[in-house]
């Protein structure tokens, strides 16, 4: 475990010297990059050259499918506080934690026809609404947190912005959720071949189902909301998700083993309504965009503390522990990279890809 504790202690320090050289680094993301390339994100002004101020008050719905406890839900709190301290109350937020209002699908869906209008779905769902988004469902292509940060918050993060907007939805951060591990109630996995003929759980995204086809392992569908009583029921055999669900969910509890293979990456799109986001008052816009922002930097600096605790959880829980080697980890990539032939048949693909690569 040692090697794992100093690649978290690295990732940490990295959010933590970002976070004090880089309360202004709102300016360099793709949320602040939008919004000076795009004049319907600049407030109105008048004469005097002051904002144009809206008495309107306006309520967000914010539904999210995880716990509050977790670095996302708290993210989502204080998204909420934030952003009624800043408008003086003219916008207020009620959050549905825990998939209170459906999947994260469901959720999106309800964003498009307007009865919700936030989210932070899990990426792997997007590419129902934007097939480009299965680009972060690709195997291996980060090695930390780190490199999932710069990809986000860099020039594949505005290209991927590109896609939201006809869809109804505006992307106004990117969160952390952590490096992807395999869980299962059969056996250690160490090699491809030890992942045969497991029933493994998949989120609806069609790489992530072909990367379990190439591992022979079938890729069953189950919302996140009911997959610890099918783990429990033995419908599925194991799954995969970052620490922060695999402790928080307590999976370990109908779980024998845990691979750490980081074989997968899961960040979470803060999203917005379009329709409603346009809604709003051009000043309000600028304070819920420099909210966001704010909010991104601390999710991913309280991500990283918090993958500290969730390994301890983890090692006092009883479950079998195993990490992949290097020689084992370029076995599976040999096995599973027939997915970025796959990938390349959507619209856009190379150029996704030569900006993930850059």
């Amino acid at each position: 475990m040692k090697k794992w504790l100093f690649l978290t202690m690295s990732v940490l320090t990295f959010f933590l010297v970002l976070s004090a050289c880089g309360q202004t680094t709102g300016t360099d993301t793709t949320q602040g990059d939008l919004q000076e390339e795009n004049p319907a994100a600049e407030p109105e002004t008048s004469d005097s050259g002051d904002a144009v101020a809206s008495d309107e008050s306006y309520v967000i719905k914010f539904a999210h499918v995880v716990r509050p406890s977790t670095a996302k839900g708290q993210a989502a709190e204080m998204f909420a506080d934030l952003i009624e301290e800043r408008t003086d109350g003219q916008i207020t937020v009620e959050i549905y934690p825990d998939s209170q209002l459906g999947s994260d699908r469901e959720i999106t869906e309800q964003m498009q026809s307007g009865n919700v209008h936030m989210n932070a779905p899990f990426t792997g769902v997007l590419p129902s609404f934007v097939p480009q988004f299965q680009v972060f469902d690709l195997p291996f292509i980060f090695e930390n947190p780190e490199e999932a940060y710069d990809s986000m918050h860099g020039a594949l993060g505005e290209s991927l912005n590109d896609y939201l907007v006809p869809q109804g939805l505006r992307a106004v951060g990117y969160w952390d959720g952590g490096l992807k591990h395999f869980t299962n109630s059969i056996r250690a996995i160490e090699t491809p071949e030890d992942m045969d003929g497991l029933r493994m759980r998949a989120s609806q995204s069609p790489l992530i189902i072909s990367q379990f086809r190439a591992l022979n392992a079938g890729g069953v569908s189950i919302d996140f909301s009911e997959l610890y009583t099918a783990l429990q029921n033995g419908t599925v055999d194991g799954q995969e998700n970052p620490l922060s669900n695999i402790v928080s969910r307590k999976f370990y509890e109908v779980q024998d083993y845990v691979t750490l293979s980081g074989h997968g990456y899961m960040g979470y799109v803060h999203l917005i309504s379009e329709s409603f986001y346009q809604d709003l008052p051009k000043d309000l816009q600028v304070i819920l965009d420099e909210v966001a922002t704010e909010v991104s930097l601390w999710q991913w600096e309280q991500a990283a503390q918090d993958e500290i605790a969730y390994m301890e959880e983890l090692e006092e829980s009883g479950i079998e522990i195993t990490e992949l080697t290097p020689e084992n980890r370029e076995k599976f990539i040999e096995v599973t990279k027939g997915t970025f032939d796959e990938f390349l048949q959507i619209d856009g693909a190379q150029e996704l890809l030569d900006l993930l690569n850059k």
